[in-house]
């Protein structure tokens, strides 16, 4: 244990140097040199993530395409919303998908989606648009290494619901089996959108602040999906098996459940989380004993640094 501090510090000036540019960029961001070696912070476990535990399963989480496939074979029983059609170029899209209510979206970033409902769309912009998305690299500028192995994707996917109408969002954290928090989110990306925070069992996380010490805005008058959202908490609970943390996304339009997107670095991970509630049951929901590369075979100066990192871990673990 003595020699774990000077490993530590060994090991961060390595990655300072070789991650440089990644590293300055989210130190601006957070307001602090992150310790990424030994992290304990949310950005610090983020940007270890993105730096030391590269684990090839990000690549397919991030790929929305792939993800998709993934979750159908491993996990038949999640509803998904149906693919219609997939390709390079939207011009390619046929004429009579866009006459419904779709989702047109990219496989290969965050934010790539266009609605067109009841027909309605301007084809022009939507052309102009996903040309932009396909010439684009996401994630560069902060590390997210999985996008350089996605081969840029264009499809058309059912909407299942509208974020103005009936359409909520349950966000479920997890780590290895067990979920660490939940937040359900309603009318997603317009003006007057709407969160809150729940535990696994579904009551609200009372007493939670904003950044702007602000009382988050209470359960809605006549909420009625605790049931989906539980339900969506044992979904996520299945498939963080053997996965230190992701954010599992899914949908509920009033009648189906439907699984979204598994996120491995939410807002980027780029930031620390706001509220102090909910950093400290992520924080202690979050094992890192259980990632990629604490689990896997490490040689050389890896092995080293993977010892003394599991001995930290392993000691936390025995003393909470």
């Amino acid at each position: 244990m003595k020699r774990s501090p000077l490993i530590f510090a060994a090991v961060n000036c390595c990655l300072y140097l070789r991650h440089f540019r990644v590293v300055m960029l989210s130190a601006l961001r957070i307001g602090y040199l992150p310790n990424i070696a030994n992290p304990q912070t949310y950005a610090e476990r983020m940007l270890w993530r993105k730096i030391v535990d590269r684990n090839p399963k990000f690549i397919t989480f991030n790929d929305k395409l792939a993800a998709k496939a993934y979750v159908r074979e491993h996990w038949p029983e999640v509803t998904l919303p149906r693919t219609l059609w997939e390709g390079r170029a939207a011009a390619e899209i046929p004429e009579e998908l866009l006459r419904g209510d779709v989702m047109v979206k990219a496989n290969h970033g965050c934010g790539y989606n266009y609605p067109v409902r009841s027909g309605t769309l301007d084809k022009p912009a939507l052309d102009k648009l996903t040309q932009k998305w396909m010439q684009r690299v996401y994630g560069r500028k902060y590390g997210q290494w999985e996008y350089d192995q996605i081969k840029p994707r264009l499809f058309v996917e059912e909407a299942i619901g509208d974020a103005a109408k009936d359409l909520l969002e349950f966000n479920i954290r997890a780590s290895n089996g067990k979920a660490v928090l939940g937040s359900v989110m309603g009318r997603c990306k317009l003006d007057d959108q709407w969160y809150f925070y729940l535990d696994p069992a579904g009551n609200p996380m009372a007493g939670t602040l904003d950044s702007d010490d602000k009382p988050f805005i209470s359960l809605p008058p006549g909420f009625n999906a605790l049931e989906p959202y539980l339900q969506a908490v044992q979904l996520a609970e299945k498939m963080s098996v053997n996965l230190d943390y992701a954010r599992f996304d899914f949908m509920w339009n009033g009648r189906q459940l439907y699984g979204g997107e598994i996120t491995v670095y939410p807002a980027s991970g780029v930031e620390d989380l706001k509220n102090a509630s909910c950093t400290k049951v992520t924080l202690n929901g979050w094992n890192l004993l259980c990632s990629h590369f604490l689990t896997g075979r490490q040689t050389g100066w890896k092995k080293v640094y993977a010892a003394a990192l599991r001995r930290q871990w392993e000691s936390r673990q025995g003393a909470s």
